[in-house]
């Protein structure tokens, strides 16, 4: 359980650090869910486009 705990890790390490998702200023539910989404799907779409792997240590 190892690799697939660390990439994990990486992705809520990244999540928090470049996305800044503790740091949510909604007033709603909605808000709170549309924001997290949102920043989650920013990090797939650049994943995507730039092909990068989460964590590049492991390639799956």
């Amino acid at each position: 359980f190892r690799k697939p705990r660390k990439r994990i890790e990486t992705l809520f390490s990244q999540l928090c650090d470049q996305f800044m998702i503790r740091r949510n200023y909604a007033k709603s539910f909605d808000g709170f869910k549309n924001r997290i989404l949102s920043k989650i799907m920013a990090m797939t779409v650049i994943q995507c486009v730039v092909n990068f792997p989460i964590n590049s240590t492991t390639i799956i």
